[in-house]
């Protein structure tokens, strides 16, 4: 059967490959796959399963039900100080970001995206047309005026920031995103910004750029927060005139988020989940304490990974292969760059885990750097 072009564009991802390999082998350390390792909350999951026997399971309106709505808006302002004019329920953020790029980008248009980036930034944009422009953020993942200019092309129409980001774990700081809104401003950029790990934050909280620009679509989700990634809950705010368009593609293609669900997101909303931040930020200290004097690695502020450079001079997907050689998961940078310089560690998972992996990754480590000392 023929495949079209556009879908030749798209390149694998990365991740889903570690994903399958770890699905194959036997009992493998697997620290790849970026999703918390907690499970959705009892109560969540009581307000689902009422949800359906209360027979909420036809469609909602494309944008979703209107409490959800509202208490999506509620919440961003009490973070961002900014109340958005509308939102719209997504099939998860990757659904947004997919109504998103498909709203504001013309074939002929470019994002301009940070490098690393997630994995799906890429593949959507070559999807619609053109492949992303980048800006480096290497090697310390930090936004400047001039790592933005010299990504900038004369297509550009969009700049998206991800903020905590994956795979880096950065927080961005006020000043970077006063320098990403004095950027747009100049040269007349829309922003999208994926907030989806907002509330995995550990040195402070998480400021938006929401807070210094208007021209924004903000992207957020349930799925990391409460431990619900396969229920594919996310949602869109932003300019009015943006949220309608975004609806009119949802009613062609996800149509709605799923009905149930939704009712269920709004009591998951009413939780404290501090005691499952403050869990995650001692795994963040554990494995970073066991890994900064062999390993090259930025300090994440949030989300729940590390990003290293391979040790010893290697490559990533040598120091991979090495890796997978020691049943060890880890995902080789190149799902998330141009470059082929560092790989992905998520520490959501359970300390034992985190320490089985923290030891693999330091004899590797210790044995590239051997072996680099010897030539």
């Amino acid at each position: 059967m023929r495949i079209s072009n556009r879908a030749s564009r798209v390149q694998a991802s990365g991740i889903r490959r570690m994903f399958d390999l770890g699905a194959r082998l036997k009992d493998p350390v697997d620290l790849s796959i970026g999703q918390p390792h907690f499970p959705v909350p009892d109560s969540v999951k009581e307000a689902a399963v009422r949800a359906i026997r209360d027979d909420r399971n036809r469609y909602t309106v494309t944008q979703g039900i209107p409490a959800l709505n509202e208490a999506v808006l509620d919440g961003i302002e009490r973070r961002t100080g900014v109340r958005p004019e509308s939102s719209l329920v997504t099939a998860g953020v990757a659904g947004g970001l997919t109504l998103g790029f498909l709203a504001l980008l013309d074939e002929s248009d470019r994002a301009l995206i940070p490098d690393p980036y997630f994995v799906c930034y890429r593949n959507l944009g070559a999807l619609l047309g053109r492949e992303p422009a980048c800006y480096d953020t290497y090697p310390d993942f930090r936004i400047t005026e001039e790592r933005l200019e010299a990504g900038m092309r004369e297509d550009v129409r969009l700049l998206l920031v991800n903020s905590p980001s994956n795979p880096t774990g950065r927080v961005l700081t006020v000043e970077e995103l006063k320098i990403c809104a004095s950027f747009a401003r100049r040269h007349d950029l829309v922003i999208v910004t994926d907030e989806i790990y907002d509330a995995f934050a550990y040195d402070g909280p998480v400021p938006s750029i929401l807070s210094y620009y208007d021209q924004v679509l903000f992207l957020g989700g349930f799925g990391k927060t409460y431990g619900m990634p396969g229920w594919r809950l996310g949602y869109a705010a932003g300019p009015e005139d943006v949220i309608e368009r975004m609806r009119a593609l949802q009613q062609v293609s996800f149509v709605c988020a799923p009905a149930p669900l939704q009712h269920a997101a709004l009591v998951a909303l009413e939780l404290d989940m501090k005691p499952y931040v403050d869990a995650y930020r001692q795994k963040r200290d554990r494995i970073f304490d066991g890994l900064k004097d062999v390993l090259d690695i930025v300090r994440p502020d949030g989300a729940f990974y590390l990003f290293p450079r391979a040790p010893g001079g290697l490559d990533s997907d040598t120091f991979v292969d090495r890796c997978v050689a020691k049943n060890l998961l880890v995902v080789p940078g190149v799902a998330f760059s141009h470059a082929r310089t560092h790989f992905r560690v998520s520490f959501a998972l359970e300390d034992a885990v985190l320490d089985q992996g923290t030891a693999l990754l330091r004899k590797l480590a210790e044995d590239a750097a051997s072996e680099a000392a010897e030539v």
